[in-house]
């Protein structure tokens, strides 16, 4: 629908979080809104589209377009348009959220100047201007960058060695992560946001106290936003337990060690895992600098010791 005639369908706000944040939306919300006509069953479905595509297809002779086709009609609607006063305050406040959450990005701020030309001069302007500002954000940086984010993260699942070679991935069931700090809680608040139950240990009750603060703290920051329920919010705090001691270890599938870069104390720690931990477990560390080989020195497991340094924060970036 684009940046002209999504907000005459659906209203400038709506149209703005859609665009900016690419929310999907589901069927009868979507015919609620206006922008589908009708949610039909799929045993209805092909028929419906046919009698609906000969309805609006041109039967004049030459092809002319027809000014009452909805992609040319919809360019002039104004019903669910807010009034100007109103559309620039919107366009203000949406213009200091995406600064906001997105600082280094220009690409949102065009999208919202080219939605405002459109309200403001007519929605062919707002064409022209769309037009002009798609050439100039294709040749950005930006735009390069993120074109190869987007590939390199499908690319993770299609591994040459691996996964061309019918390897199947081993099923983590439940993880432990030794440390509550910023990357212990970062790490564990990223693994229950993808519903893996997590233990975190830590040495006293005031750090573990703290570690399941910053947990908390990183899904109320969701909350807040808009981008989790209160519901979810609980749900997902549920999978978190905290812990002193080594006991609930003993059926991990994967353990995190994300403590103090200090090689005497994870030598102990890994020590320590291999007698709590199933025969099977992953024994991994976020350390950044500390040789894996030297951490594992003190074990009989140096075959199931890896190296998982998150990038920071790590239920932000995903990152390993």
């Amino acid at each position: 629908l684009g940046t002209q005639r999504l907000p005459r369908i659906v209203g400038i706000t709506k149209s703005l979080e859609m665009m900016l944040t690419s929310k999907p939306v589901k069927g009868e919300e979507a015919c609620a809104l206006g922008l589908v006509d009708v949610v039909v069953s799929p045993v209805e479905l092909v028929n419906t589209a046919r009698r609906w595509a000969l309805d609006v297809t041109p039967r004049n002779v030459g092809w002319a377009p027809r000014f009452d086709t909805p992609w040319v009609a919809n360019l002039y609607k104004t019903d669910k348009l807010e009034p100007l006063g109103e559309a620039r305050e919107i366009f203000k406040f949406a213009r200091a959220q995406a600064r906001k959450q997105a600082p280094n990005l220009t690409h949102p701020i065009v999208c919202i100047d080219v939605v405002e030309e459109g309200i403001v001069s007519g929605p062919w302007a707002g064409l022209w201007k769309e037009a002009d500002a798609f050439q100039e954000l294709v040749h950005s940086e930006t735009y390069k960058s993120l074109i190869h984010v987007f590939f390199s993260q499908r690319a993770t699942s299609k591994i040459h060695g691996i996964t061309d070679r019918g390897l199947v991935p081993r099923r983590v069931n439940k993880v432990a992560i030794l440390g509550g700090g910023l990357m212990g809680s970062g790490i564990a608040t990223a693994l229950i946001l993808s519903n893996y139950p997590v233990i975190l240990k830590e040495v006293n009750e005031k750090f573990l106290e703290a570690g399941i603060g910053r947990v908390r703290a990183n899904l109320q920051s969701r909350v807040k936003k808009g981008k989790m329920t209160q519901e979810k919010f609980e749900k997902t705090m549920s999978l978190l337990k905290g812990v002193l001691e080594y006991g609930s270890f003993k059926d991990v599938d994967l353990v995190i060690e994300a403590v103090i870069e200090n090689v005497s104390l994870k030598q102990q720690i890994f020590a320590d895992l291999e007698n709590y931990c199933p025969p099977h477990c992953i024994l991994a560390s976020n350390t950044s600098t500390i040789d894996l080989n030297l951490i594992g020195e003190k074990t009989r497991s140096q075959d199931r010791i890896i190296g998982a340094h998150f990038f920071s924060p790590a239920h932000v970036i995903p990152l390993v």
